[in-house]
């Protein structure tokens, strides 16, 4: 059911797919001015979505910046959400664009901040049900140097709400003392810590895999390139979540307890 509901949000968020439903219902219109304005409607989306600098601009304020957390400050627990590997056609492993999350928990541990690496992530993909993302990651973990005995996975969760309530069950059963600290992708971590600060984990934010808005300016950035526009849809799907769990969930769990 979030598999489909996510889909869909996908499609219905995409500037991309705006554009071809312009062009299309501009094209079999019998109207010269409906024809007309889609036309300009499809050009102005185009334009304004393919813009790399205006993506910058509003990853830079979307995004929360680098967290430096000072030598000397250690915590339980590091928690990474899954989402960072992905299975091949033979339900092979292998670190996708997000490993940085990866790279950033081993980091964390090795230079004690962290006692405990907690990685949450089941697979919410239907057809890639052989694949389970944290046991995979506990083995890479392994490889990296850090021992079985300080890692636990959790393989049930299909989304960052579940990440969030799984995460909260296994932290109080092994009685790790909070705040924890929170490593996820820049772009995701605003609506992750909003999730997990409803189920009520306490978290520190640690940001990591930017992907954009920390770059300069340059006259390129200014061109129209087709993969910001196909990227759009992720950053939108992130505000609408983070709007949907800040505002319109936690209302309504306020109002049930009223």
């Amino acid at each position: 059911m979030h598999q489909a509901a996510s889909s869909f949000l996908s499609f219905v968020l995409s500037p991309l797919n705006w554009i071809i439903l312009l062009l299309g219902y501009g094209y079999f219109s019998g109207s010269l001015v409906i024809k007309k304005t889609c036309r300009i409607l499809a050009l102005c989306i185009f334009l304004l979505f393919s813009n790399e600098w205006i993506l910058d601009k509003y990853a830079n304020q979307w995004q929360p910046q680098p967290v430096t957390i000072a030598p000397g400050n250690v915590y339980s627990c590091g928690i990474i959400p899954g989402g960072f590997a992905s299975p091949d056609q033979n339900s092979n492993g292998y670190f996708n664009a997000s490993a940085d999350r990866f790279i950033q928990a081993v980091k964390l541990y090795k230079l004690g901040t962290i006692r405990h690496i907690l990685v949450s992530g089941g697979n919410g993909k239907i057809d890639k049900k052989n694949f389970h993302e944290a046991g995979w990651v506990k083995g890479e973990l392994i490889t990296m140097g850090v021992p079985d005995s300080v890692i636990f996975i959790e393989d049930r969760s299909a989304n960052t709400a579940d990440n969030a309530m799984i995460s909260k069950q296994i932290l109080d059963s092994l009685s790790l003392a909070p705040p924890y600290v929170l490593i996820t992708s820049a772009m995701h971590m605003p609506r992750a810590s909003v999730i997990f600060k409803n189920a009520g984990v306490e978290v520190i934010p640690f940001p990591c895999n930017y992907v954009a808005g920390r770059g300069s300016f340059g006259i390129s950035s200014l061109v129209p390139q087709i993969p910001v526009l196909a990227g759009w849809n992720v950053w939108l799907k992130e505000a609408v979540g983070y709007f949907w769990y800040s505002h319109i969930q936690r209302r309504g769990a306020t109002n049930e307890k009223n």
